[in-house]
């Protein structure tokens, strides 16, 4: 029996006993709220994060594995996208944002305002994948600049010919998610040059597995999701190889380490209440349980890619430092994280 079936299991037994607000694979112990409802950030004993679609898989094994350790605390997790995640936070309305993309500058603005101090923690790579549907036997690669003719917002491409003219003269239909999740941001600004510049009639949803099922039932498709999705539905989907002007590369879990998956890979991160790490010590037992060896564990059962141990010794001392604030202030996709902590170390 499979460690997602055995988590259900677990789930549905808690949610008899104790009547949890829902549960499915993965999600055990830990209470996952219904989407879009408000949650109370500083109840004794609770713990709530709310955030990306995309980290949501591994916050949610984290936060099962989490409970099951510490039983008196209480873990409501939700995933309301990251920008509306990062905007409850600064509502004081969540302990812990979950963000696919690093905080922007006007997100960093607006907390400094209200005088809220935050400890920024990556816990995990991944690597935003193109995707095509699996009778598409022409694309075998993609370079940065066909994809920028592609999506970009004033792009007149509509049929795969106009983008590589020897593709056949057929229907091109594109997908995404929608725009308040980070991976949208992150991957218009990564290829287009702006984030929100993308092409008007690209079909945007707000659930990962939607935009799959979409790509799976048009043979004319194309889309990109988080690696974790991609890599849960090799069976529905095909993965496009991505040129960044070296050669193909194709997202796997030695490439987003490495960087050669360029500018796609990114690091995926939470985003902690100074105030909430300083006086509810289910909150700094939480970060610390996400930066161990169980919460690594938890990464790789997500299909994401672990960081390597002296980079997760980095942010270790970091947090320790309880240093606050972004290190990716002027930072562009594709920079490297080892490169941000070694700068802002001199380690």
């Amino acid at each position: 029996m499979n460690k997602c079936l055995l988590r259900a299991i677990k789930a549905a037994t808690v949610f008899l006993s104790i009547g949890l607000a829902g549960f499915g694979c993965g999600s055990g112990n830990t209470t996952i709220a219904p989407l879009g409802e408000k949650v109370t950030a500083y109840d004794d004993g609770s713990l709530t994060i709310d955030g990306s679609t995309t980290v949501f898989p591994v916050v949610q094994a984290m936060g099962e594995d989490f409970h099951e350790d510490n039983p008196s605390y209480s873990v409501t997790i939700n995933k309301s996208g990251t920008g509306s995640g990062l905007q409850k936070f600064e509502r004081g309305e969540i302990d812990i944002a979950a963000a696919s993309r690093p905080i922007d500058p006007k997100e960093d603005a607006d907390l400094k305002a209200k005088g809220i101090d935050y400890i920024e923690v990556p816990i995990a790579y991944d690597g935003i994948s193109v995707v095509v549907n699996p009778e598409n036997s022409w694309v075998d690669s993609l370079t940065i600049s066909e994809l920028r003719h592609a999506w970009n917002l004033t792009s007149g491409v509509k049929l795969w010919s106009d983008i590589r003219p020897s593709f056949p003269k057929e229907k091109i239909t594109f997908h995404g998610p929608t725009d308040n999740h980070g991976t949208y941001e992150y991957f218009t600004e990564a290829i287009d040059g702006k984030k929100g510049d993308i092409r008007e009639d690209c079909q945007k949803d707000q659930e990962y597995n939607s935009i799959i099922q979409a790509i799976a039932g048009d043979r004319g498709a194309i889309g990109y999701v988080g690696f974790n999705y991609y890599d849960q539905n090799r069976d529905k989907v095909k993965i496009v190889p991505i040129d960044a002007g070296k050669s193909p590369v194709v997202p796997s879990t030695e490439t987003i380490a490495n960087g050669t998956y360029a500018p796609l890979s990114r690091p995926l991160f939470l985003y902690i209440s100074k105030v909430g790490y300083d006086t509810k010590p289910q909150v700094k037992a939480f970060v610390q349980f996400a930066l161990s060896v169980k919460g690594e564990n938890d990464v790789k059962e997500s299909s994401y890619v672990v960081l390597p141990k002296e980079l997760r010794d980095a942010i270790a001392r970091h947090l320790a430092a309880e240093t606050t604030g972004t290190l990716f202030s002027g930072a562009t996709p594709g920079t490297k994280l080892s490169d941000l902590y070694t700068k802002a170390t001199g380690k």
